[in-house]
Formats: C-alpha cells, structure tokens, sequence
C-alpha cells in the first residue's frame, strides 16, 4: 500500500513541481500554508494551499487566477493529476485574461504578456477555463 501524503507534504511537492515546470515563488504568507508561484514574468499567479482563499487574500493577490487546495492526504498520483489540472486551468485563465473583452493581447496588471512558452496546457476538460476555481484533492 502506498503512503498517502499530508496536506503539508503534498503542498511542498506541489510547489516543487510547478518549479520545476517553470513557475516560481512570488509570494508565501507567514504560516507556509498559501504559496504564489508565477511563470516567467507573467502578470498571473497560481496559489497552492490548504484553504480557500480569504477575502483578505484575494484582496492582497488579486493577480491569483487558480488555486490548487490540498486540504486531504493524498496519493502522489492523485497529487500529480490535481497539479496538471491546476496548470491547464492556470493556462486557460490567462490566455483568457491576456486576449481581453476584444480578444486582444492584454497583460492583465499591467506588466509584459505572460511568456506563452512558460507553461503548458489549456483549457480544463470541460471545453471552458476555470476562473480562480481550485482544483482540490
């Protein structure tokens, strides 16, 4: 039987994964329990916690457009399905974002475009990008 990991481990793998697709941490609050991570010199973040975000959080990170919440101990496979599918919805909102109300190339907070080669992905499985949903375990 394999071990199932904590909500603790499973979130420090998960940010070790998204490093080593191409993310990198932006932010991190005090307790360890949120991390920001951003691709490149995007404008957009991805947040891996154990919670759903506070008002406060949202206030703080409004650059935030996915969440990946690990609230359960989880297997690593498990864990590795719920990361691709925080990385598809990450890539579907900011291709979103990025297009703007006219389909124009837009930045979002004002920075560069996102390097489009920094992550993979799409849209989520069912055909439309998940704005800030997070995808849990």
């Amino acid at each position: 039987m394999m071990k199932r990991l904590t909500p603790a481990e499973a979130l420090a793998r998960a940010v070790d994964a998204l490093v080593a697709q191409g993310f990198a941490v932006s932010a991190r609050n005090t307790r360890g329990d949120s991390v920001y991570l951003k691709p490149g010199a995007c404008a957009f973040a991805l947040r891996v916690s154990n919670h759903a975000r506070t008002p406060k959080q949202r206030k703080n990170h409004p650059d935030a457009i996915t969440s990946l919440v690990l609230r359960d101990p989880t297997s690593e496979v498990a864990l590795a399905e719920a990361i691709a599918v925080a990385v598809r919805n990450f890539a579907g909102e900011r291709a979103k974002r990025e297009r703007g109300p006219a389909g124009n190339a837009m930045s979002g907070q004002g920075s560069r475009p996102c390097d489009q080669a920094a992550t993979a992905g799409g849209c989520s499985d069912r055909g439309a990008p998940m704005s800030d949903s997070p995808a849990e375990v």
